[in-house]
C-alpha cells in the first residue's frame, strides 16, 4: 500500500495527471437548473448567479438547495451528501426582504443604518475605511445592502458611484478567493497523504468555483475547486 501511495505521488508531482472521464460531472448549467426550480418552487421570483460552463464535481444522490442565511434567497447552499460529499455556495438575483437585519426581519423600524460612500468613487478603485461611513437610510433603499464597514475594505469597484450612495454587491467586483496569474496553492489527497504543490491560477474563482490551475514544477494545466483563499484541491480521478 506504501509502495502505491508513493508512486502515486511521484506520478502527480511529475506532472503525470491525465485528463479523465469527466461525463457525469456537473456543469453550472446543470446546477442553475436546479436552483432555478427551487426558487420557483419556493415562491421566488430570480435566477441563480453561476457560469454554465463550469465544471462541477459528480454526485451519487440529488443535489439538495437550501437558503444560506434563514429567510433570504439571495445566496443558496447547493449541496451533494453523496459518497464523496461536497458543496457549494450559488448567489441568485433574489433581492434581500426588506428590513431583514442580522437574519431577523423587523418591519417596525423605519430606518437602517447601512454603508454608504463619503465621496464620489471611481470604477476599479479599492475601497478603504475612510471612504466609507455607516449612516441611516429608510427601508424602501435598503434592499441588498451592507451593514458593517469591516467586509467591504479591499473590495473593487465595479463602477462609478456617487457619494451617499448605499452601496450594494451589485457595486462592486466580485469578491474572489482566487485571481487570474494569483501564486497558489494546489493540494491532492493520495492513499490518505495530503500533497501540495506550487500553482498559477489561470482564471478567477469564488470558493467552491471549479477553475484551471498550472502546476509551476510540471507545467501541467488541471482544474481543481477553490477551497480557501489562493488555495485549489485537485482530485486525481477529474485530472
Amino acid at each position: 500500500m506504501k509502495r502505491l501511495a508513493v508512486a502515486m505521488i511521484l506520478w502527480l508531482v511529475g506532472g503525470g495527471m491525465v485528463q479523465a472521464e469527466t461525463s457525469d460531472a456537473f456543469t453550472g448549467g446543470d446546477i442553475a437548473a436546479i436552483v432555478r426550480d427551487t426558487l420557483a418552487a419556493n415562491g421566488e421570483d430570480g435566477s441563480p448567479i453561476l457560469a454554465e460552463q463550469r465544471r462541477y464535481y459528480p454526485c451519487d444522490v440529488d443535489l439538495t438547495v437550501m437558503p444560506r442565511r434563514e429567510g433570504r434567497w439571495d445566496a443558496v447552499d447547493v449541496v451533494c451528501a453523496g459518497h464523496v460529499p461536497w458543496s457549494i455556495i450559488v448567489r441568485t438575483s433574489v433581492e434581500v426582504p426588506l428590513g431583514y437585519r442580522f437574519g431577523m426581519v423587523d418591519t417596525e423600524v423605519e430606518t437602517q443604518a447601512v454603508v454608504v460612500l463619503r465621496h464620489s468613487i471611481r470604477r476599479d478603485e479599492i475601497l478603504t475605511a475612510e471612504k466609507l461611513e455607516v449612516t441611516k437610510v429608510s427601508h424602501a433603499a435598503a434592499p441588498g445592502v451592507f451593514f458593517r464597514i469591516e467586509p467591504l475594505i479591499g473590495r473593487r469597484m465595479a463602477q462609478n458611484l456617487g457619494a451617499g450612495v448605499p452601496l450594494r454587491e451589485r457595486h462592486l467586483e466580485m469578491d474572489w478567493a482566487v485571481r487570474e496569474d494569483d501564486p497558489i496553492v494546489i493540494e491532492t489527497a493520495v492513499g490518505g497523504l495530503v500533497i501540495s504543490m506550487a500553482g498559477v491560477a489561470l482564471e478567477n474563482g469564488q470558493t467552491g468555483d471549479f477553475i484551471q490551475v498550472q502546476n509551476v514544477q510540471s507545467r501541467k494545466v488541471v482544474t481543481g475547486m477553490v477551497t480557501d483563499e489562493k488555495k485549489i484541491n485537485v482530485k486525481p480521478n477529474l485530472n
